[in-house]
């Protein structure tokens, strides 16, 4: 197989990578420690990463997100 001059020039620069965790944990002051579930997303022409963040139907995290669906607005 052979290899572009452009793969040979990025392994020389011996970058490594490093996946984000998938997990990601916040701390919301009304209902306290939510735990999302976290892809990211990328669009590498522009170089502009989308981050989505989802609570695990079920879970004590997608309650939480569903509670402050409602209060949310009555917060001021």
């Amino acid at each position: 197989m052979r290899e572009s001059a452009e793969f040979r020039a990025l392994g020389e620069l011996q970058e490594v990578g490093l996946r984000p965790a998938t997990v990601k944990h916040f701390m919301h002051p009304e209902v306290g420690p939510l735990e999302f579930e976290c892809q990211t997303l990328l669009e590498p022409e522009q170089s502009h990463l989308l981050l989505v963040y989802t609570a695990v139907p079920g879970s004590e995290s997608y309650a939480k997100l569903r509670l402050l669906s409602v209060i949310g607005h009555a917060i001021a």
